[in-house]
């Protein structure tokens, strides 16, 4: 019994620490996103074409983080300005932020998930 918990503990830390690894970014509430947005700040929406044309953040430039045009993407933007990243539900911008640090953006934040951004009064395009 001890054992099984043992074995548990170290796949469930495992897991936290890769977690942590392969996301990166900012977070920050969801209101305060929305006030950035509001304030002219550049918001990428890393989901599919489709999640996209379903609806998105008004303004919003449009990259899937798992498309291979992603990084080519990016490197149009300025690396010096903040970033605003969202997807579904926070877990592809993480990945997203985790790369555009790595392509040396400064300042990159994860806004989380499109339906709390909605949620919050984000005005959405379709």
């Amino acid at each position: 019994m001890l054992r099984t918990f043992l074995i548990l503990a170290v796949v469930a830390v495992g897991l936290i620490i890769a977690y942590t690894t392969l996301t990166g970014g900012e977070s920050v509430p969801t209101p305060d996103a929305v006030s950035a947005f509001a304030q002219g700040a550049t918001v990428v929406d890393v989901r599919t074409s489709d999640e996209f044309a379903s609806g998105h953040v008004a303004g919003a430039l449009h990259a899937d983080v798992m498309d291979g045009q992603f990084e080519q993407r990016m490197a149009a933007l300025d690396p010096s300005e903040p970033v605003y990243l969202y997807c579904a539900s926070g877990v592809r911008s993480g990945r997203a932020a985790a790369v555009l640090e790595g392509m040396g953006f400064q300042t990159v934040i994860n806004a989380g998930g499109y339906s709390d951004l909605v949620e919050a009064g984000a005005p959405v395009e379709r």
